[in-house]
């Protein structure tokens, strides 16, 4: 899935056939938990659709989440504007908290977490209070680690000595 784009999508389109064939629910999982793993933001707004759709058992669609470094905005973009379904669909059990942190914890800025923040701010449910305040801290902490690095002055000597150390 790392070279999939919308003009090379062979790979996804033979993931979702295998997924629509097989009857095992542990492959299914697996496809799901691979297909986000593309880097094209139209190729994730993809699989963030299917999800949602009836071919996929709510209790699955968590594990196409998963999305990466590349479609995270993507994911937050489509869970603001999916969020009143999904908490619909979702808002009386525990799967809703994993949409959640699922989409904001990987955030690493303090610009992210408030405007994370500030959407939740309105639309808080009692069901996410706790995932929301983690997901808030996690990206907190991510956001200060790379603040941490981005001051080390000595970063590149560090790493350089860490790769040729000798064992």
């Amino acid at each position: 899935m790392q070279t999939v784009n919308s003009s090379n999508r062979s790979d996804y389109d033979s993931l979702l056939r295998v997924y629509r064939e097989t009857d095992l629910s542990q492959e299914k999982t697996r496809i799901l938990g691979s297909l986000p793993s593309c880097p094209d933001p139209n190729i994730i707004q993809e699989v963030l659709q299917f999800i949602l759709s009836p071919e996929v058992r709510s209790q699955d669609a968590v594990f196409g989440l998963n999305v990466s470094r590349e479609g995270r905005d993507t994911a937050w973009t489509w869970l603001k504007e999916k969020w009143e379904h999904i908490l619909k669909t979702y808002g009386s059990g525990f799967l809703i908290t994993r949409f959640v942190s699922a989409v904001v914890s990987p955030f690493s800025s303090f610009e992210k977490a408030k405007e994370v923040e500030e959407f939740f701010s309105t639309r808080a449910e009692p069901a996410i209070a706790r995932t929301l305040k983690q997901s808030i801290e996690r990206v907190h902490i991510n956001a200060q680690w790379v603040q941490s690095v981005q001051n080390e002055e000595h970063l590149a000597e560090a790493v350089q000595e860490l790769a040729y150390r000798k064992y």
